[in-house]
């Protein structure tokens, strides 16, 4: 079920270049907001990234906000701010809760966790995220300046990271 609403997602979406040309590229990115270790998956092609990272810690760096309410966190994507989750909500009840408010800057929460999961990953990789996509300790975090969905799976003990095309 949930494969197949992030499969509609993708339908929409329209093909462009790569995004990052290397791991340490898209690394970059991700140590302004959580403490990764290594790459454990790293996939970049036409139109998506997806990775994921083993973690040195459960919580995102000092300068990331934290929001609690979601027109708060939408109101700081707006502003081309990142912004990390603290709902208790699981990254897909988010991007449900966020589709309802039909705003450009969430627009890029759902295409980003579609793109990942249908264009950039091979299909036994694909049920580990599925986990971290519907549980409500996953912390969900968007940077709307990259583009870059990072789901932090502590349970587990790693980061995922997907964009998707441009939109």
């Amino acid at each position: 079920m949930v494969r197949r609403m992030f499969a509609g997602f993708v339908v929409t979406l329209s093909l462009s270049g790569c995004f990052f040309d290397t791991e340490t590229s898209l690394r970059k990115h991700l140590e302004q907001t959580v403490y990764v270790r290594e790459p454990l998956y790293f996939r970049d092609r036409l139109g998506c990234t997806a990775a994921m990272y083993s973690l040195y810690a459960r919580y995102p760096k000092a300068g990331l906000t934290q929001v609690g309410d979601l027109s708060g966190a939408l109101y700081l994507l707006e502003k081309g701010r990142p912004v990390a989750f603290s709902m208790g909500l699981s990254p897909h009840e988010i991007s449900l809760a966020v589709r309802e408010h039909e705003q450009r800057s969430g627009l890029g929460i759902i295409q980003a966790g579609a793109a990942g999961v249908a264009m950039c990953m091979d299909e036994d990789i694909q049920d580990l995220l599925f986990d971290a996509m519907l549980s409500p300790a996953t912390l969900t975090i968007y940077d709307p300046n990259t583009k870059i969905l990072t789901l932090v799976d502590w349970k587990n003990k790693r980061a995922w990271a997907l964009r998707a095309m441009d939109y």
